[in-house]
């Protein structure tokens, strides 16, 4: 028992003792702050420890720096994918509003053309195209009307162009829903058509040569044609054929005009107005009156 209460004599000393020397160091350094025997052994203190703060930093700086950028790189990354999915969606609405925007434009040119002076005498049924034949030489395209919303054979059709729309074809066969209409590019095709602003008339059929092209036929030397004049459809009967278009619409202009010395009639190109290669909404035309 006697030496457990001297060794907690000499732990209670000890603590004392080491309690007054670091009161009395405290004290000496607020008084002498940097001078002193205090200030002395801080700064030894201080060439002891700073070599080894310099090496730990040393160590770790590269492992802080390769987590900030870490931690940098995860952020940019998902800021990017954030920023991606924005412009995607962005992207799909610029999309939508231009899609929107040539909707209107075609129906636009639509409208003025049914309220031009030419087309006064026409009833109309919208339409959209539902399929398209594949080839160049065949070409047809199958329209969401028929006979029961009062569709028939041999009804003119036109598409937007322009101001207005231009003449693509006629209706080739009919059922209760749908039409089949023979495009004016088909090898098929025959358009009676007249020269605006002379007294050329002829027949447009396709070219053999550029199915996207007309040749119209049948016009002779002594008319006067000139490249750029626009083609119209001519409304007269024939001792061949019998009338399926009404007159003057708008069919394509002139690009180019030629004539040898063996033939007597002149070879006129014809570039159709339509694009038939953006065929979505058309109008069939029905003479007022007709059943």
């Amino acid at each position: 028992m006697l030496i457990g209460k001297n060794r907690l004599i000499r732990r209670r000393v000890i603590i004392g003792l080491l309690l007054a020397a670091s009161l009395t160091l405290l004290t000496l350094s607020f008084r002498e702050g940097s001078a002193g025997v205090t200030g002395s052994i801080r700064r030894s203190t201080l060439s002891i420890t700073a070599p080894l703060s310099d090496v730990v930093h040393r160590i770790t700086q590269p492992v802080a720096d390769a987590w900030g950028w870490t931690t940098g790189l995860v952020d940019a990354r998902q800021e990017n994918e954030q920023l991606k999915k924005e412009l995607e969606r962005q992207g799909a609405a610029g999309v939508q509003i231009q899609a929107l925007q040539q909707q209107l434009q075609k129906d636009e040119q639509l409208l003025n053309f049914v309220n031009s002076r030419g087309a006064a005498a026409y009833d109309y049924i919208g339409a959209s195209v539902i399929a398209q034949a594949p080839n160049d030489y065949n070409r047809t395209i199958t329209i969401n009307v028929g006979s029961a919303d009062g569709i028939a054979v041999n009804d003119p059709v036109v598409a937007p162009y322009g101001d207005g729309a231009g003449l693509m074809g006629r209706v080739e066969s009919v059922t209760a829903n749908a039409a089949t209409v023979m495009l004016i590019l088909d090898q098929n095709s025959a358009v009676y058509a007249s020269i605006q602003g002379g007294t050329a008339k002829g027949l447009l059929v396709p070219s053999s040569g550029d199915p996207s092209q007309l040749n119209m036929l049948f016009v002779g030397v002594d008319e006067s044609v000139d490249v750029g004049q626009a083609v119209l459809t001519a409304n007269y009967r024939s001792n061949r054929l019998e009338p399926l278009l009404p007159r003057d619409i708008p069919v394509g202009k002139v690009t180019s005009v030629s004539q040898s010395d063996a033939n007597s009639d002149k070879t006129i190109q014809v570039t159709p107005f339509v694009d038939f290669q953006d065929l979505t909404d058309v109008l069939v035309l029905k003479q007022k009156g007709a059943s």
